[in-house]
This record gives structure tokens, sequence and C-alpha cells, in this order.
């Protein structure tokens, strides 16, 4: 059965992180892509994501795969890795990359020519969207901005924007060197 989309969130200390907007995006895209009448087959995330007992790390990755009729979830240990050099990557196709797909190969793809680098930044039209896994925030004269047109609107980047510790802003490749600090922020890794 295949599943195309999928969420992925973080449970730390046991307890589930961001899950209404987590629970908003699987709403969403199952509206988005099977339609209207899809979403009235969603599950309750509250009911459904109940952390095993063996899973006692302080920091476990919940992967939910799904389609508009079931979800397949699986629980892993995690731990939040350092990104400190980022590639910037100019993609010169069009990415599509507004719902969270389940296939990754072709940013899989841009990740591979990364190098050295921990990560890739993708840049589209001169202007920065995401990396591979997440989405980029960028610090300059102690304000946090991210990008107004990432590929994907992850959920760590929006509830840094309701609680508006982050701005938008267009951030062209020759802008760089106006920042002092590049994150990337994700559903595991949060901007502290």
């Amino acid at each position: 059965m295949p599943f195309p989309l999928f969420e992925t969130i973080a449970f730390e200390q046991g307890q589930a992180q961001h899950l209404d907007y987590h629970q908003a995006r699987y709403q969403r895209s199952l509206r988005h892509y099977y339609g209207i009448n899809a979403e009235k087959s969603a599950v309750d995330f509250r009911q459904v994501l109940q952390l095993p007992s063996h899973c006692t790390e302080p920091l476990i990755r919940c992967r939910v795969d799904y389609n508009d009729r079931h979800i397949q979830i699986q629980y892993t240990a995690y731990q939040r890795r350092c990104f400190r050099h980022f590639l910037p990557l100019v993609v010169n196709q069009p990415l599509n990359y507004s719902l969270k797909w389940a296939d990754r190969s072709l940013l899989q793809q841009y990740y591979a020519q990364r190098g050295d680098y921990d990560e890739v930044m993708l840049v589209q039209q001169n202007l920065i969207t995401d990396c591979t896994i997440g989405n980029l925030v960028f610090k300059r004269q102690g304000q946090w901005f991210t990008p107004k047109s990432p590929l994907l609107a992850g959920t760590q980047r929006q509830y840094l924007l309701d609680q508006q510790r982050i701005e938008l802003r267009d951030i062209y490749l020759h802008e760089l060197d106006l920042f002092e600090e590049v994150r990337l922020i994700n559903a595991m890794n949060p901007l502290d």
C-alpha cells in the first residue's frame, strides 16, 4: 500500500511537539492531494500517536506515513546534528515540494552534491528557499529571518512565525554575507 505523504513529529521528554501544527498540515495535505472528501477520513494525531514504552530516550522521531485511508507510524531515537557549513546550490528547474512527499529522490540527488559541506542551501531564481531536510533561518543584527518562499512551509517555521521569533524576507544569494549566522530548523531541530 503506497503512502505518498508523511509527517515527522518530535517527542521530547515523552511529549509530542507542536502537534496542532502537524495535524493542520496533515489535513491540508489530504485535502490538497486527495480532494475535499479525504479530510473526512483524517485521524486525530492526539488519539493515535502513543509513544511506546520502550522509547525512553529524551528525543524520539515519530514518522507518520499516510494516504487518504491509512497511516503507518514508526518511532526511532533521534540525535540532533549540528549544521555549520552549507553549500549554496543553484537549482535551474522548478521544484515542487509544497507537500511533504515521501519520495525525496530529487532532494537526495541535491544532497549528494554537498561534498564536505553539512547540507545544501537550495537557490531558485537567485532566491534562497530551503535545504533538503528543513527550512533555513538567517540572523542579522539580533533578528532572525526566513525565506518568504520556502519549498515546504515547515511546522517549526510556522510555529516560530506565530511566536514572532522570525520574520519573512526574500533572501538573495548575493546577500548571504549580510548575515552573521544561518541555522537549519525542522520538526526535530528547533531554533534554540
